[in-house]
């Protein structure tokens, strides 16, 4: 079975942070892997989001500095991102980027594994 693999994209994520998503996915039954991709500048940013394509990432949680530079780069955005003008979650839908505005990890988790 595939890995999926998750991150989140920002200026600073903690061990702490990371540990608490894997141990999510493991009690969910998850074949999955989040890990911290250090995202600062919009170079980084569009670095980011082509190796979503390169490296099959499924999908980012955007950190709040990033969440309104990062509209323009997607392909797509869910009712709540336009609505709210800021995206804190990308699903990358073969090759699709989609933002959206989850508020929580519960609904994060669903986006990233419902399909």
């Amino acid at each position: 079975m595939r890995q999926t693999v998750c991150g989140l994209i920002g200026s600073v994520c903690t061990s702490k942070a990371r540990t608490l998503w894997n141990e999510l996915f493991k009690e969910r039954g998850l074949s999955a892997f989040f890990d911290f991709y250090r995202t600062k500048t919009k170079e980084d940013l569009e670095l980011r989001l082509s190796e979503m394509f390169l490296l099959e990432r499924r999908g980012y949680v955007v950190a709040p500095e990033l969440q309104s530079m990062i509209l323009p780069l997607l392909d797509r955005l869910d009712s709540a991102s336009q609505e709210k003008g800021s995206v804190d979650t990308v699903l990358n839908e073969e090759g699709v980027l989609i933002g959206y505005f989850c508020g929580d990890d519960e609904k994060r988790i669903h986006v990233w594994f419902a399909s």
